[in-house]
């Protein structure tokens, strides 16, 4: 589910804050219920919001997208 949202995303380009955005809205959604790495994969994309230290890459986010998509 996440990996294509976040591939959605991705497609409307390349935003750091709108992907930490949708991150959390997803994380406070179904925070609960994520697996221990995925759980962790979204707060580090919470992250990017709080400065460019935390951000990932267009390739990073799609390499991430497409591992979560294929699971």
């Amino acid at each position: 589910m996440f990996g294509t949202t976040l591939n959605t995303e991705l497609d409307k380009g390349y935003d750091v804050v709108r992907i930490a955005r949708v991150a959390s809205k997803i994380y406070q959604e179904h925070g609960r219920e994520l697996a221990p790495k995925l759980d962790e994969k979204i707060l580090q994309l919470m992250a990017m919001e709080e400065g460019v230290e935390f951000e990932w890459s267009e390739d990073e986010l799609r390499c991430l997208a497409e591992e979560l998509a294929s699971k």
